[in-house]
């Protein structure tokens, strides 16, 4: 029942055709590197110093103030929306970034060396990717770029043809959906010129926003450091095993909450902590905020806050919790929620398959039986857990997937192994939005962490369906089952050993 960043970050695979442009584009002889290098020169570069800088954002029924501090390379900025406080920037070369619940993510930036965009954008001098399509007949005339790499987006963006100044980004998604963002208002600061407004909108009225610069001043600012995040079970000071039920459905776990019981799946693939529309009405809880989420199908996404649940002896309290379909009628277990991020940032957390058991350790200790076991380093930039496999020896990179029963392979990856034998089965998979129907396949020579299977079952979508190109697949419990694990988000490991 995975929702996670597929959720909320969008997992949609990018249509291979972009954007119609809105106009007749007239023939131009200038390069893209010739256009980029024109742009980079108008659009200049900020002078080293301190500064503040605060601005508004409206979108999806929220307001947000924020304040940026600038000093030199580092910056930090908070966001205040309604009842709840998010940050993020970057100190000393390592960005971060701080959710609603306090906890803080460090960020790798795998994002950035797997965009292939933003490659070939970096490198117009040999990239093949980029063409200048032409600039606009009528006025405003704006020069048109396509950037278009294998395997990645292709995007549409319009430079004006008098100051090079970047006007607007077009990115069409598989999902139907043009994505787009419009600078305006450039101004002025401190040897920069910069877009006072910048609009989004995807189509969806719920998903529109504006953000707007509202100063840009220097100022003796400083910043201390990357802030130390909270703990949800910060009282929690020896190991604790929580009520959990494990079948083909997921890990249960019950969670007391104002006196009823529920149902939550204990899922490492969701960047948050969640419960269902139907439970929050019925509890009373206010929702904040209306926007739209879309894999196999639209959904609406909101906040709330939870003040005070229980799970066997663990405590927390005043959670921001997401408010998503997760409830579905067919369901057996009643799941109602699920168990994200902020739950399993806050312990390290033990999964004995075997014996099916939950153990919780505080944060910031050792493992139990650590030197038994072995380290597996993982990234949590989108708040899950993305780990290094490797099949027939092409390596990969894949979401560790509580809340997944099955391993998925996503199609570029699948494609470059040798040995895939079909398997009769197929395999309805259920996400937030609606159902995919996945063919089955056994694959060779499957290695995570110690072990190494001779053969693995796997499935693999439509592509019409997903295939994030920052991950290559999701490792499901189908996998996971073999194994003993302890999740220590805080130390970026996930310590395993096979199951005996």
């Amino acid at each position: 029942m995975t929702h996670a960043r597929f959720a909320l970050a969008a997992l949609v695979v990018l249509l291979t055709t972009a954007a119609a442009p809105p106009q007749q584009l007239d023939a131009t002889t200038m390069t893209a590197a010739e256009l980029l290098e024109h742009a980079d020169k108008s659009s200049g570069t900020l002078t080293p110093g301190n500064y503040l800088r605060t601005y508004t954002s409206d979108g999806g029924g929220l307001h947000t103030e924020g304040v940026t501090k600038i000093s030199g390379s580092d910056r930090e900025t908070v966001e205040r929306t309604g009842p709840f406080t998010t940050a993020f920037g970057t100190f000393h070369g390592q960005r971060w970034r701080q959710n609603a619940n306090g906890i803080i993510v460090l960020l790798t930036g795998f994002h950035d060396t797997a965009d292939p965009d933003a490659n070939e954008l970096a490198h117009a001098d040999s990239s093949t990717a980029l063409r200048v399509l032409g600039v606009t007949h009528d006025a405003p005339q704006q020069y048109v770029l396509e950037v278009a790499p294998p395997g990645g987006p292709r995007e549409r963006r319009y430079y004006d043809a008098q100051t090079y100044l970047l006007n607007r980004i077009e990115i069409a998604g598989g999902d139907g959906l043009t994505r787009i963002w419009t600078f305006s208002r450039y101004r002025p600061a401190f040897d920069e010129l910069i877009p006072y407004t910048v609009r989004y909108s995807d189509g969806r009225a719920a998903n529109d926003n504006v953000t707007q610069i509202t100063s840009f001043v220097a100022s003796p600012v400083a910043i201390g450091g990357i802030p130390a995040g909270r703990s949800l079970l910060a009282s929690q000071t020896k190991p604790v095993v929580i009520p959990a039920m494990f079948n083909s459905d997921g890990i249960i776990v019950p969670v007391n909450i104002a006196g009823g019981t529920y149902n939550f799946a204990l899922d490492s693939g969701s960047d948050s902590l969640a419960i269902s529309p139907r439970i929050a009405a019925q509890l009373g809880y206010k929702r904040y905020g209306l926007s739209k989420g879309n894999i196999a199908g639209e959904y609406d996404i909101s906040q709330t806050v939870v003040p005070d649940l229980h799970i066997g002896d663990v405590h927390l309290a005043n959670a921001v919790f997401s408010v998503v379909p997760i409830d579905q009628p067919d369901d057996s277990n009643h799941i109602v929620g699920e168990l994200g991020l902020d739950f399993w940032a806050s312990a390290i957390v033990g999964i004995d398959f075997k014996n099916k058991t939950v153990t919780l350790y505080p944060a910031s200790t050792s493992p139990p039986d650590a030197a038994s076991l072995s380290a597996m380093p993982i990234a949590l930039d989108d708040g899950v857990p993305r780990a290094p496999v490797s099949v027939e020896g092409v390596e990969g990179y894949f979401l560790l997937d509580t809340g997944s029963a099955s391993t998925i392979f996503y199609r570029h990856y699948f494609d470059q192994l040798r040995t895939k034998t079909p398997l009769e089965a197929s395999l309805e998979t259920r996400w937030v939005g609606g159902v995919v129907d996945m063919a089955t396949y056994s694959v060779a020579n499957f290695a995570m962490g110690p072990a190494q299977f001779k053969h693995a079952s796997i499935a693999v979508p439509p592509n019409s369906s997903v295939d994030d190109q920052d991950y290559d697949g999701i490792i499901g419990r189908n996998i996971m089952e073999y194994y003993k694990l302890y999740f220590d988000y805080e130390g970026h490991a996930v310590y395993l050993r096979p199951n005996v």
